[in-house]
This record gives structure tokens, C-alpha cells and sequence, in this order.
């Protein structure tokens, strides 16, 4: 088994969306997918994980052995602009 640590997005309604460290067995990772997620204040690259039981995580950050492959530029908070009504969409 190999174990490596990912920072997922734990979002309830109450309490809004928090970030949690998991250990997940990189052997059970089905696919690791860049997307882009939104919170009312800011907008950041991050990664959908779907794992062998079925089971799907957003996180916003992964080990950095894996990072390798996928690509940095997937990583961290995209910078938005003040007139985004004025920006094109990408």
C-alpha cells in the first residue's frame, strides 16, 4: 500500500466549505482529473479524484509525485480581474 496525503474540499451546508487532510492508498486512485472550483470569493484550480469504490473528492491540492505527471499549472487560485463582466470567457 502506498499512502500519500491530499487536501480535500469538505464542503456542509451549515459551515460552508473547509479544507481537510486525507490519506488516500494512491493503488485505489482510479483517475485524477485538473477542474476549476468555484466559492463565492475566489476561484481555484483543483482535481477531481474518483477512487475504486466508487467514491468522487475535489481537492485542492495532491502529493507532488503526482503533480509531476499532471501538470503544475493545475494547481492554485486563479486570479481574477475587478470588471470580470468585461473579461471574455476562456
Amino acid at each position: 500500500m502506498k499512502f500519500q496525503k491530499f487536501l480535500i474540499l469538505n464542503s456542509k451546508p451549515n459551515n460552508g466549505e473547509s479544507e481537510v487532510e486525507v490519506l488516500f492508498n494512491v493503488d485505489h486512485i482510479v483517475s485524477i482529473k485538473p477542474i476549476r472550483i468555484s466559492s463565492p470569493d475566489k476561484l481555484m484550480n483543483g482535481f477531481w479524484i474518483r477512487t475504486t469504490n466508487g467514491k468522487k473528492y475535489r481537492a485542492s491540492k495532491i502529493p507532488d509525485e503526482l503533480l509531476g505527471i499532471i501538470g503544475e499549472k493545475y494547481q492554485g487560485t486563479i486570479n481574477l480581474a475587478s470588471d470580470s463582466e468585461e473579461q471574455p470567457f476562456q
